[in-house]
């Protein structure tokens, strides 16, 4: 009996967890029609546990045979149905489960074969653009290497510790050197740039200010000595170069040679104040001398006399002899009057066959000494063109700057007149002005 209550106990056990999974439509209605079944199992086991209990064996198996297992067949037969039911919701679940992980597993193939593709997409994105960037900073490589080896400066590079790391093919010029020969040797070996009028180096305060961050022009004075003694005058800019943190790695200087440009300026300037046959200084710059003489303020404490000379018969020269004859007795008489006059004096040919003189700091009576010494000196100049002798001579005009004469018109006419009147006066004369 007391394994029959623990059976019934367990029994109601296993009937409550049942019921308390989650029923659909039909089991509900399955277990709403075995209800009735159930209760009357219940009452009727009541009634067999009380004839147990009163030792009424008999009529206790009775009714177990009669009555009560017909209704616990049907209750059985019910829960058996409600079982079968629910092993085909858990194989239809199981099923989904099933189906769920199939898909899952190729929905993950999906996405794992989606996400390679869109690597191996991004890849061959990525090497293409690394590619076109690598050959973009060829081309510009090259570009920049064609400019450098096509530019005429001379560029230079070097590191934090002076040492040549390139140059192109002017500064190979320049520096009488190769590339290959001058790749890691020190600037101090290599450059030579030194100050002209100081003849002192340039390339270590250059180089030092340049590592120091500083951009430096080279000195107008800046000359390059090459490697055979060729020299040249230079202009040009030193530059520090940074690397991408900011850091100093080194410099790069980039000249020029400007020697054959500044002696065609000097020439210019030369020309500008000169005279291309004689060599002597020319008008502008003789009236341009005797302007600043007299408006210095010591031009009252020194003596200033100047002479206009106009040499006499010259044009027969030129027509019996020749132009040519003409131009080399010119060369000859400047040379003769610039041995006559003193160091601080100023000749100049002023145009045709007309010469000025500028005496500074002269007493009146070496002015009028001197004139006459010039005078004498192209008229005593024998002058031989193809076997034949040429003579000259000078009608000079002579005027004593006073102190309060100061205009320089008022002095380049009254020389001027005084010259004309010595040529009227019969030639080979001297004319004071005022006298």
């Amino acid at each position: 009996m007391m394994h029959f209550s623990r059976m019934a106990g367990d029994f109601i056990q296993v009937r409550d967890r049942f019921l308390n999974l989650p029923l659909d439509e039909d089991e509900l209605t399955l277990w709403n029609n075995m209800r009735n079944e159930v209760r009357q199992v219940e009452d009727k086991a009541t009634r067999i546990f009380d004839l147990l209990r009163a030792d009424a064996l008999d009529e206790a198996r009775h009714k177990i045979e009669q009555d009560l297992s017909p209704h616990q067949k049907r209750m059985m037969e019910g829960w058996r149905q409600l079982l079968d039911m629910q092993r085909a919701k858990n194989q239809v679940a199981l099923n989904e489960v099933q189906a769920a992980q199939k898909r899952a597993r190729e929905l993950s193939i999906a996405l794992s074969a989606v996400a390679m593709a869109v690597g191996v997409i991004i890849s061959v994105f990525v090497v293409r653009l690394s590619r076109r960037l690598e050959k973009d900073l060829f081309e510009e490589k090259e570009r920049a290497q064609v400019t450098l080896q096509a530019i005429g400066d001379g560029v230079i590079r070097f590191d934090t510790e002076l040492r040549i790391g390139y140059l192109n093919p002017t500064a190979e010029l320049m520096l009488g050197i190769t590339v290959r020969e001058a790749r890691d040797k020190s600037c101090k070996d290599i450059l030579n740039l030194f100050d002209r009028q100081t003849r002192s180096e340039l390339i270590t305060p250059l180089t030092e200010d340049v590592l120091r961050g500083n951009h430096v022009e080279l000195p107008p004075t800046a000359n390059l000595l090459s490697v055979q003694g060729m020299e040249y005058e230079v202009e040009g800019k030193c530059s520090p170069i940074h690397s991408p943190e900011g850091d100093i790695e080194g410099g790069v200087l980039v000249i020029r040679d400007v020697t054959e440009a500044r002696e065609m300026q000097r020439k210019l300037i030369w020309q500008a104040d000169h005279d291309g046959l004689t060599g002597l200084m020319n008008r502008r710059a003789f009236e341009e001398r005797v302007s600043r003489a007299l408006n210095s303020k010591r031009v009252s404490e020194y003596p200033l006399s100047l002479l206009f000379i106009d040499l006499d018969h010259f044009k027969q020269v030129n027509d019996s002899a020749g132009h040519a004859a003409g131009d080399e007795l010119l060369r000859q008489l400047g040379k003769l009057m610039q041995s006559r006059i003193r160091e601080n004096d100023v000749l100049a040919r002023l145009g045709g066959d007309e010469f000025g003189i500028m005496l500074l700091a002269c007493p009146h009576e070496m002015a009028e000494k001197i004139a006459s010494v010039v005078r004498d000196s192209i008229a005593n100049l024998n002058f031989v063109w193809e076997s034949d002798n040429h003579k000259v001579g000078a009608s000079i005009g002579l005027v004593h700057v006073p102190p309060n004469w100061a205009t320089l018109d008022e002095c380049l006419a009254a020389a001027d007149a005084a010259c004309y009147k010595a040529k009227h006066n019969g030639r080979n004369e001297i004319v004071v002005h005022g006298q």
